[in-house]
């Protein structure tokens, strides 16, 4: 076994980063392999001439990355599966390729840091009330504000009074609002798609709302299964993504949204219309609140079109005094969206910017799809040009949770169909994330493993040491 000698890379941003960079590179060179031991902390520090602490901060992010283990009483050792993500793809600053979380791509062209920083300059610079955006706000948003969510709205709902439109942090933020809402006035249980945005499930639980699933196939909701669990379990209220829907990329098509509209009439059934994806696309469709407004509540937040870090989903509700009680509701759960973050929005909408930022991540989504496109089974994909996610549907006799694991193995991280399971559901599928990968050839190398994987001859089992 051999024994590690402790050097650092100069040219590293700070010195811990350096030891971890070094550490690194002798992993990918082989100077040191999985079982080696590491020097005590101390010896390091002093063989570097560098300060303990940034010794324990530098092996502390080591473990981060999977390069090392420590082991109480025993010593730091290099991991037994520090090679693995070596073999398998690039990582960056040795981290595995993400393709779980669904961030929206960036191109390499725009730079939103900078942009929000700019636009943050002019509205100081602007405003004849500097404090304006730096104090608490009304819960449901400011009337500026609000008047220009109106804006972005109009072009998917027409005539929409800003008294019925609210500022929520985020879609998740504004789900609960609305179910809590429901909840408190008599609802017991909900509706939602049998493959659906996990939160939705957390967020029913918590408020001790029963949940009942509804068939999909691969054009969304199916509208006989629908009526037929109306029927059974006479829910209050249903909860659906009608364009690019997450996970499956499915996209309701004019006749189901009639056909759901007219369900909703005929059973009184309130409906939560959770639209992030609908300035994506190329032809767009009626919005359900455009077909039953007295029933629909519906969520529109910028996260997924332009950042997460964009705390900001408009609401509109079906009435005012539904707005009203929402605005209650988000008091006690959130006080207000941010305001500053609703600010910069509402500026970009005004300035037209917003347009530019959607289309530019729009180009990037359809580049990456056509990229996945050409390295996975297609038969398998179920996906929209203009997604930021796709569907890849598994082999017979794949389980979605196990292919997860190992892709993770391999140093790419998907989200299984198991987690996106309202009740129940026989799907083995899972979802890939493109926006997640900082370039073409990470994301070109991950892609590739993904497709080595689904094909059974290559799965490996479990090492079992």
């Amino acid at each position: 076994m051999a024994v590690w000698h402790p050097r650092i890379i100069e040219s590293a941003r700070v010195k811990y980063i350096g030891v971890v960079e070094a550490l690194e590179s002798d992993i990918k060179t082989r100077v040191v392999k999985p079982g080696d031991r590491l020097p005590p902390q101390r010896q390091i520090a002093n063989d570097l001439g560098i300060d303990l602490t940034t010794v324990t901060r530098a092996m502390n992010e080591a473990a981060k990355r999977g390069l090392v283990d420590a082991q109480a009483g025993s010593g730091t050792f290099i991991a037994q599966t520090a090679f693995t993500n070596y073999n398998s793809i690039h990582i960056t600053e040795g981290k595995p390729l993400d393709l779980s979380m669904n961030n929206p791509p960036i191109p390499s062209h725009l730079n939103l840091e900078q942009d929000i920083a700019a636009t943050l300059n002019e509205l100081s610079a602007s405003s004849s009330k500097p404090l304006h955006h730096l104090s608490y706000q009304e819960t449901a948003g400011h009337p500026d504000d609000r008047e220009a969510g109106g804006v972005w709205l109009a072009q998917k709902l027409e005539k929409v009074s800003a008294d019925l439109i609210l500022i929520a942090s985020g879609a998740h933020s504004a789900i609960y609002s609305i179910l809590s809402y429901l909840q408190r006035t008599g609802a017991k249980s909900i509706l939602a798609p049998e493959l659906c945005y996990p939160g939705l499930r957390s967020i029913a639980d918590h408020l001790q709302l029963d949940v009942f699933s509804v068939a999909m196939d691969e054009s969304g909701i199916i509208p006989d299964d629908l009526e037929r669990v109306i029927k059974k379990h006479q829910p209050d209220a249903f909860y659906f993504t009608p364009n690019i829907d997450n996970p499956t990329t499915a996209t309701l098509m004019l006749e189901r949204r009639l056909q759901l509209a007219e369900l909703a009439r005929e059973h009184d059934l309130k409906l939560i219309e959770d639209d992030p994806y609908y300035p994506f696309l190329d032809k767009p469709l009626p919005a359900l609140y455009s077909l039953a407004p007295e029933l629909t509540w519906h969520i529109a937040t910028v996260s997924k079109c332009l950042s997460p870090a964009l705390r900001v989903a408009y609401v509109v509700a079906p009435q005012l005094d539904d707005a009203l009680s929402l605005a209650e509701e988000m008091r006690i759960s959130s006080i207000m969206a941010p305001p500053l973050m609703s600010a910069v929005v509402a500026r970009w909408i005004r300035t037209g910017h917003i347009t530019h930022i959607v289309d530019a991540i729009k180009a990037e989504n359809i580049k990456r799809q056509e990229l996945a496109n050409a390295i996975l089974d297609t038969q398998k994909l179920l996906t929209n040009p203009v997604a930021p996610h796709l569907w890849l549907q598994l082999p017979k006799g794949a389980r979605a949770l196990d292919f997860s694991e190992r892709a993770s193995r391999i140093g790419v991280s998907v989200v299984p169909s198991t987690a996106f399971v309202s009740t129940r559901s026989r799907v083995q599928a899972v979802r890939v994330s493109l926006g997640g990968a900082s370039d073409y050839p990470a994301l070109r190398h991950g892609l590739t493993l993904l497709a080595d994987l689904c094909d059974a001859k290559q799965t490996r089992s479990k090492s079992i040491i």
